[in-house]
């Protein structure tokens, strides 16, 4: 068996499965997160245009530097993933996310109004605040999903989480892009999406849970089917644990995941940041329809997204594919198909060719959620959140650099060939670190994820428990 851990098999369907209501919440966790992330990536086209006829007094900007702007969230966002894995087995994850999602929610809503009073450093301001508070978001949604998401539906339940980010940017930039060209102007997307995130913060603190033990409304049916399938069934409250640091770090399947985690967060951090100002300047899409076509490639990854986890369930399931197969052949389809596809754009000129081809780059890319992203639950259950903020971490620090590098390449907005080259160097990335992952990945869970003895893997353990 190439996953290191036995199949389960869930006892008899209680009438409300609570690790659904798990996954439904931070389904709109990383939907709402995502959406904040993403508003300025349309809202920057209408702050910035000072020829446009304003009716309605909206405030513009001369911004010039807005590459910097556009990368500042990421700034701080990849530096706390590094820290926030550990912080989520030291403090309640349930309570950092709340506090988290309010700072993201409450520097959305004071946007505008920083923005207009301090210029461009009170707009650089609330997104470093935004990126310091997603910076904890996804490893503690990944820890948690490493403590809810059986092994039999691990696949489905990760992709269905992260198909969030998809939706949350559909909206955010479908939405943007109207409110931006309406008397309300871009301000209205701010305070609309910072108001859905204390919606968040409200519904988390009534039904959220840190793991199954502390959930008030479990059965102890599915309780015990979750932490018996994971091998968790003895790690009491879970605090106070030490992290094998060295193991990890040294870990060549762990850095096989470093490595993708590199290239897809450069070629998601580059689509998300630079696509609408691509399209305002290489097209005549006005302020509306360029939302509406920034986000068309969304809807379709959304969809996509959600279908991708079934299906490798169900092939590894039905031993179509082993675990380790189907997590090569999704993360290739998620890396090696963007990649030709944004080469072709570099020399795309008609507009729904365009369309087509980011539509292809970005509901494809979804696929990585089936490879390398669920990978950290494959080979470590109990640290995925430390292993997915260290792997995340590496990955935005680097992506930082792709709204800079564009700012730096691209000095003429209106030049085909110098956009041509962003292009065809994400692509580059996409590739080369999915050739790297597909190489050296396992899906063995490593002997490190132990806490009870280190020196014996999982299957060891097991059979020593049932002998006794």
């Amino acid at each position: 068996m190439d996953s290191g851990i036995g199949e389960f098999k869930e006892p008899e369907a209680s009438c409300i499965r609570v690790r659904y209501v798990q996954t439904a919440l931070l389904f709109y966790l990383m939907g709402i997160s995502y959406a904040i992330r993403s508003i300025l990536s349309v809202a920057i086209v209408a702050m910035v245009d000072t020829n446009s006829t304003n009716i309605n007094n909206i405030p513009t900007f001369e911004w010039n530097n807005t590459g910097v702007l556009l990368s500042s969230f990421y700034w701080s966002y990849a530096v706390l993933q590094f820290f926030a894995g550990p912080i989520g087995y030291m403090f309640s994850p349930k309570l950092i996310l709340i506090i988290a999602m309010l700072v993201n929610s409450g520097t959305c809503l004071l946007f505008p109004v920083l923005s207009i009073r301090l210029g461009l450093g009170g707009a650089i301001l609330c997104r470093v605040f935004q990126g310091l508070s997603q910076g904890f978001i996804i490893p503690l949604n990944h820890t948690l999903l490493g403590r809810w998401a059986p092994t039999n539906e691990r696949s489905w339940i990760s992709t269905t989480v992260y198909s969030g980010c998809s939706f949350g940017t559909i909206i955010s930039m479908q939405i943007t892009g109207y409110l931006s060209s309406t008397r309300f102007g871009w301000p209205a997307s701010f305070y609309l999406f910072g108001g859905f995130g204390v919606g968040w913060c409200v519904l988390w603190l009534l039904w959220g849970a840190d793991r199954p033990a502390t959930h008030k409304s479990i059965s102890a049916k599915e309780r015990r089917y979750i932490e018996e399938s994971l091998g968790q069934e003895n790690d009491g409250n879970f605090t106070g644990i030490r992290l094998p640091w060295k193991a990890i770090l040294t870990s060549l399947p762990y850095w096989a995941i470093v490595v993708a985690a590199i290239g897809e967060s450069w070629g998601s951090t580059f689509l998300l940041t630079e696509i609408p100002t691509y399209l305002s300047k290489m097209t005549d899409i006005e302020i509306e329809k360029n939302g509406l076509y920034s986000s068309a490639p969304y809807v379709v990854a959304a969809i996509f997204t959600v279908v991708y986890g079934p299906i490798a369930d169900y092939m590894i399931s039905k031993r179509m594919i082993s675990r380790k197969s189907a997590r090569r052949l999704f993360h290739g389809i998620g890396a090696f198909i963007p990649a030709a596809a944004l080469v072709w754009l570099a020399y795309e000129e008609n507009r729904w060719g365009i369309a087509a081809l980011l539509i292809v780059a970005i509901s494809l890319n979804g696929a990585m959620f089936c490879g390398y992203n669920v990978n950290h639950i494959d080979i470590s259950p109990r640290f995925s959140g430390t292993l997915f903020g260290i792997s995340n971490g590496v990955g935005q620090t680097l992506a930082t650099l792709a709204p800079v590098l564009v700012e730096f390449i691209v000095y003429e907005e209106t030049d085909k060939a110098v956009w041509r080259t962003m292009f065809i160097i994400a692509a580059i990335i996409y590739a080369g670190t999915a050739v790297f992952f597909i190489t050296f990945l396992s899906v063995e869970r490593q002997w490190w994820d132990s806490i009870i003895c280190p020196g014996k893997n999982y299957l060891q353990r097991k059979e020593e428990r049932e002998r006794l």
